[in-house]
């Protein structure tokens, strides 16, 4: 078996190098160029061929704004009170248009448009749209329409949005994507950065069309657009971000949260042995996205996927099964284990795992990645670094560095080139943009995305004058350890700067206060069933970790509204 040297880095490690050395941009994906010839006509959504309402929408609830109230103190009990309650209630109507699928081929896919209502004044009018890209979602049923409804997926995420944007008079336009809910696509784009961004302009041309054929609605788009997702959703925002420059689609202001922009250098870690919660979801959905997307993830699933079901993991995701009771308790997926460990290989055992926290993403025999599938990405990784890595790894290793930490040039492994075509790290939008995340963040690790983005971004804004930019850290619990900046902006008009920074410093305290409730109230509970105190230390690290990535939504999704609200 070939042998390689791995040098690995935790995530103490990326949030203690991060970023000094990225005041050189030269990324040939950044948005810098000067126009030289007459403006081009905005064309903008309305051009697109598709984005076209299959059938009429449908009013599909209405809900007062002491409903949404009720809702979200329901199923987000701590992060309510910090919220805010919502002024306006919102009639939902569910739509359905056609988009192209990541061949470029014609599908369709469904959404829901939030329309605010009430006699508050911020609830009538010209009122401005929030398009959303949504997180990853297993159950195909996902449906945005699903205000309230805790029995499907979207329910939380959906009621989530209509408290914070739709209750506080935002139009909000929301796809579901292709391949959920009744689009006829049997798989989803996901992480597909050309496919998500193309849909998500059909879903604000089909949105808008929605809008425009309401009769009994006091509310018009008065023409500013704001972009937000979370998780995946993030990714989807920024790629959105850049598609619409691209097609002349006037934004106003951009807040991508918790996203995996640097996707390239996140796989790299990841594969490199710090393995991310939720991973087993993720890279099934992720293969066969890629795969349609690219055709060389594998000649046959098997070449990918270890289980002896290797055929049914590249279509698993997203399912009409229950993911607990009919594929991980089945033993048809791994439920943490992403790679193997005790390999025989000395080198690769030395980083399965990099580091014992991230002991949960391996085992010697249920485990999700082929370990020769591993084995030749780790040697990609070696032979075109990624240079964010290179360049954490020469600090590490007490050497000067001058590299710019961007994608590798010419990687040759085939998810490493889907990676590559994915990653976003060096797109600086024209728009205001503010990244919001968390730095302990299990799931969509914050360093290694957020941080690191933000540096190139400073980097870049040598060359592009003028930009607006930022970052905010929502986790404060660890900020006397960590000693990083927790709130960062770049170009943000004063008056602006200082309303996001309350914001955020509100929602900063609220979501410490929240996970800090969280540990202390599991630490009780395990020692009043008979742990002792270093057990149920131990249990309360795991509940944070659960439950952080989720929890930490709203806080993001509620200083957006306040940075969006300033335009």
């Amino acid at each position: 078996m070939q042998t390689f040297r791995l040098h690995t880095l935790s995530l103490t490690v990326f949030s203690t190098l991060l970023l000094t050395a990225c005041g050189g941009g030269n990324s040939s994906n950044a948005t810098t160029e000067k126009q030289v010839q007459k403006p081009e006509v905005k064309q903008g959504v309305k051009s697109l061929k598709t984005g076209t309402l299959l059938e009429p929408a449908t009013a599909f609830k209405t809900l007062t704004a002491e409903q949404i109230k009720q809702a979200s103190e329901e199923i987000e009990k701590n992060a309510a009170g910090a919220i805010g309650a919502p002024k306006c209630g919102v009639s939902v109507q569910y739509m359905h248009y056609d988009t192209l699928d990541a061949k470029g081929q014609p599908t369709d896919a469904t959404g829901a448009v939030f329309v605010p209502t009430g006699n508050d004044p911020s609830c009538q009018g010209d009122r401005p749209v929030v398009l959303h890209a949504h997180g990853t979602a297993v159950q195909q049923n996902f449906n945005f329409a699903e205000v309230g409804n805790k029995t499907n997926e979207a329910g939380l995420r959906a009621t989530s949005m209509a408290n914070i944007f739709a209750g506080q008079g935002f139009i909000v336009i929301a796809p579901n994507y292709a391949g959920y809910d009744k689009s006829k696509l049997n798989y989803h784009p996901y992480l597909n950065a050309d496919q998500q961004s193309r849909e998500m302009g059909d879903a604000l041309k089909a949105g808008r069309e929605v809008l425009a054929k309401l009769s009994n609605t006091k509310v018009k788009d008065n023409g500013k657009l704001f972009l937000t997702g979370y998780s995946q959703g993030g990714h989807v925002a920024l790629a959105t971000a850049r598609y619409f420059e691209k097609i002349k689609e006037p934004v106003t202001a951009i807040m991508p949260m918790s996203g995996p922009y640097a996707m390239e250098a996140f796989g790299d870690v990841v594969f490199g042995g710090n393995v991310m919660l939720g991973g087993t979801i993720f890279a099934p959905l992720m293969a066969r996205s890629y795969q349609e997307q690219f055709g060389n993830i594998y000649q046959k699933p098997s070449d990918i996927f270890a289980s002896s079901n290797a055929d049914d993991v590249v279509g698993m995701l997203p399912t009409r099964l229950d993911l607990q009771k009919d594929l991980i308790q089945k033993g048809k997926l791994p439920l943490l284990a992403l790679f193997q460990n005790h390999t025989g290989n000395a080198e690769l055992d030395a980083v399965s795992p990099a580091n014992p926290k991230f002991g949960f993403g391996f085992d010697k025999a249920n485990y999700l990645i082929s370990t020769p599938f591993r084995v030749k990405y780790l040697a990609d990784m070696k032979a075109n670094p990624d240079w964010a890595i290179q360049y954490f790894t020469d600090i590490q290793n007490g050497r000067a560095s001058s590299i710019v930490p961007l994608v590798a040039s010419k990687p040759e492994h085939g998810l490493r080139k889907a990676l590559k075509e994915n990653d976003l790290r060096s797109f600086l939008p024209q728009a205001p943009t503010v990244l919001c995340g968390g730095n302990q963040d299990p799931t969509v690790f914050f360093d290694v995305n957020t941080t690191l983005t933000h540096g190139i971004w400073k980097g870049l804004r040598g060359k592009t004058p003028g930009y607006q930019f930022g970052m905010i850290d929502m986790d404060i619990s660890n900020q006397a350890t960590r000693q990083r900046d927790v709130y960062a902006t770049h170009g943000l008009v004063t008056v602006s700067d200082n309303a996001l920074k309350t914001q955020a410093a509100a929602m900063q305290l609220a979501f410490s206060q929240d996970i800090g409730a969280l540990a202390k109230n599991t630490v009780a509970f395990a020692m009043k069933n008979g742990k002792t105190e270093e057990q149920a230390k131990q249990l309360a690290a795991q509940a944070v970790a659960a439950k952080y990535h989720s929890t930490l939504a709203p806080y993001c999704m509620a200083t957006a509204r306040t940075f969006f609200q300033q335009f």
